[in-house]
């Protein structure tokens, strides 16, 4: 259950790496069941539970409704718009073929019509979600057909923009079980809009560690991770610190700029640490720790006092003074295409801070007995000099 199952639509064929290059069939939607875990349900308006993956998760309980009184007879309910359109874009068959131009624009005039029934449309989106499958589209180019990467990502978007209570609610239990990197990134960034972060917060770190816990773990089929650093570097506590130390191993500058990032300086400390380890300087350039952590130093004290011990003790690999150089002549590094925006300090160039970059940068000069580093180290100075405003 904790990895991705593809399948086709009962009348098509697996893809396959070695097929006939003379045919040329019209690539197909796949159609996935959705990685989930199970965690405890939530209400917005109450304060929000620690959650705890299962190993093993058991079928998802349903309450069974309330008995009709005897004398009562079911009426027919006529189903909603929003009943009728996933029931006819959420079967695999809708995509038998591949998706068309008509078809996507029919899957985004769908995703349109979700959020025009508003709170209605609600039990049916839940019911789809609940049924943790998924059409992706990105695999057959037609992403940007459609304005969304895969089914699921339409329907969490019309929750977002139907952003009713009902919706709300529905978004925080969809990140209860999803274990999607971006679908976790997707609605903590709505949710951001929606509630007050202490209704939110505690659920969406959850996920996210939960979901690079297993990644870690090697559980994983190798979907993009960022969103996952992303969301722990901007909602992360004291909890999530290890788990993001122990990444790094794996994914390097993802794990050190989540880090150097958190809120107060709270990861300070750990990149210290893994700057100093010697391990690190076989990793890479040698730079994944500690150019994130040069980035730092014009925020936080400790991260400017490492850097420094670092270059007396002649303990920066020769490898990673250009990084260290670039990142104090402020050109930073950070994850592509963000969730939230920019993840590094804004570089200020006002003659103050300028000053304040030609005295670390001076100061790192001083401290190294390294050519190389002394050679990008003047580099980096002249070019903040450059930078000084003409008398």
């Amino acid at each position: 259950m904790l990895g991705y199952l593809a399948f086709r639509a009962s009348n098509s064929s697996p893809a396959s790496a070695s097929s006939d290059p003379v045919t040329t069939a019209r690539p197909q939607a796949v159609v996935v069941s959705k990685r989930y875990v199970t965690r405890p349900a939530v209400v917005p308006v109450d304060p929000i539970p620690d959650p705890a993956a299962a190993a093993n998760p058991p079928p998802r309980p349903q309450r069974a409704p309330a008995p009709l009184p005897a004398q009562a007879r079911p009426e027919a309910v006529p189903p909603s718009a929003a009943q009728e359109v996933i029931a006819r874009v959420g079967q695999p068959d809708f995509f038998t073929g591949g998706v068309s131009p008509q078809k996507a624009e029919e899957l985004k005039r769908s995703f349109k019509q979700l959020v025009e029934e508003g709170a209605g449309a609600v039990p049916a989106i839940r019911a789809y979600l609940d049924r943790f499958q998924d059409v992706d589209f990105d695999p057959v180019g037609a992403g940007k057909q459609v304005g969304y990467s895969s089914l699921r990502m339409g329907m969490l978007d019309a929750l977002r923009q139907i952003g009713t209570p009902e919706a709300t609610e529905l978004s925080l239990q969809t990140l209860q079980t999803t274990a999607d990197p971006q679908e976790i990134g997707f609605l903590a960034k709505g949710l951001e809009k929606q509630l007050p972060p202490d209704q939110f917060r505690s659920v969406v770190l959850a996920a996210a560690s939960e979901t690079l816990a297993q990644a870690l773990s090697g559980q994983w089929t190798g979907r993009n991770v960022t969103p996952l650093f992303e969301v722990l570097q901007k909602y992360g506590d004291a909890g999530a610190i290890g788990l993001l130390e122990k990444s790094s191993s794996k994914w390097n500058f993802y794990a050190t700029l989540a880090l150097a990032g958190m809120p107060d300086g709270a990861g300070i400390p750990a990149l210290v640490r893994l700057a100093q380890d010697q391990a690190s300087a076989a990793v890479r350039n040698g730079d994944f720790a500690v150019r994130p952590l040069a980035q730092a130093a014009m925020q936080f004290p400790e991260a400017r006092a490492s850097l420094l011990e670092q270059a007396r003790l002649n303990q920066v690999p020769e490898t990673a003074w250009p990084g260290i150089a670039a990142s104090l002549a402020g050109n930073y590094i950070q994850y592509g295409n963000q969730l939230f925006g920019s993840t590094v300090p804004p570089v200020v160039w006002s003659k103050e801070q300028i000053d304040l970059r030609l005295d670390l940068i001076g100061q790192m000069m001083a401290a190294t007995t390294s050519p190389a580093g002394k050679r990008v180290l003047q580099n980096a100075y002249a070019q903040m000099l450059s930078r000084l405003p003409r008398p």
